[in-house]
Formats: C-alpha cells, structure tokens, sequence
C-alpha cells in the first residue's frame, strides 16, 4: 500500500464512534450504515482526505464536521461531482447578482416570493421561471457554490470525516467532474487571495 495511504488509514482508526439513541419500550429504529473510513481533521489535513478520493479513485459520500459548519460532497471515481454546505458563504442568488447575471430587484423580489411559499420552490428555479436567470446561468452559479464549498473546507483545522461508500446525490441536483488536484491548487490561490484581502481591509 501506498505509504501516504497506509498512514491516513492507520490514523483514521481512531474513529469517532456512531451511535443511536435506544429508548426501552420504543419502536426499533433504522440503522445507520458505518462509514467506510472516519477520522479527525486535527491530525489528517483536509486536503489529504481529498486526495484520498483522487489517490484511490474513490466512488461515495463525504461528511465534513467543522466546530460551526459542516459539509457533504460526492465523489465518482475520485471525482467531485457534487457538495454542499450546510452554511454557505455566497447564495446562489448572491452569485448571480455578483456576475452581474440579475438586478437587486430582481433578487429581492424573489427573495420574499421564496420566504412567502415556505421554500416549497429551488430559489433558482423561480428565477429561472421568471425569467430573471437563463438556465445555463443558472447551472454555472450552481458549480461555483459547489467549488466554494469545497474551497472553503480546506481552511478548515478541526472536526471530523465519514466517507460512505458508493452513495450518491440525488438525481436532479447539479453535478460536475472535478479533478482534485486541479481543485485543490484552485482552492489554495482562492485562500491566498481571501486572506490578502482581508489584510488590505
């Protein structure tokens, strides 16, 4: 084995373990399927997890647990296909309206449209039905959310992972094929420049 590989999977070992809640007297409830492989952040880099996946050609799911985020991307063959946080830092809508793609009309009014129909509708897909968006747009600013998500968990020093085997996202959502160590060079450049930016402000 790979000496990087047998490293990362002899520290993953000390695994957080999963456990479900048994109340005495309650209706069995549905196992979880264990992760193939888990570990903490503190001692594997994010980044090596991710080329884990490239190393290995891994096809599956990945949890990422920060102290106050978290997120899950999908992989086929060692390729991003798709990921997404649970706090992002751009919207899609912000994303549009950054690449000039809509008005802040435009955004606010389906902003309330989506806050008044209890988000039964994708925000995206409204703005596409009203016109606002082409849906070629539309899918584009979805792939930028997708590589932003994963940019942003590589600054990410603490937490844990789960990789779930062969699981994959659902079948409408947006998918692309990233490469890793395209991503991660991308990632790295998009943190430097983050980080000058915030030392000119």
């Amino acid at each position: 084995m790979n000496p990087f590989l047998r490293t990362l999977f002899t520290q993953s070992e000390k695994a957080v373990p999963q456990t479900v809640p048994r109340n005495e007297g309650a209706a069995p409830t549905v196992s979880i399927p264990p992760a193939a492989l888990q570990g903490d952040i503190a001692a594997i880099a994010i980044e090596n997890i991710f080329q884990l996946f490239d190393f290995a050609a891994l096809t599956g799911k990945l949890e990422v647990q920060s102290t106050d985020n978290s997120g899950v991307f999908y992989f086929r063959k060692g390729m991003l296909i798709h990921g997404l946080l649970r706090i992002n830092q751009r919207r899609i809508g912000q994303i549009l309206l950054d690449s000039g793609l809509i008005t802040e009309q435009q955004l606010e009014e389906c902003l309330q449209l989506h806050e008044q129909t209890g988000g039964r509708q994708r925000f995206g897909q409204m703005l596409v039905e009203k016109g606002y968006a082409e849906p070629y747009a539309l899918d584009k600013s979805l792939l930028r959310q997708v590589k932003e998500a994963f940019f942003t968990t590589l600054s990410w020093n603490e937490g844990f992972f789960r990789y779930y085997p062969n699981q994959m996202p659902s079948p409408d959502e947006i998918q692309m094929f990233g490469r890793i160590d395209r991503l991660l060079l991308e990632g790295m450049v998009h943190i430097d420049q983050a980080a000058l930016g915030n030392r000119e402000e």
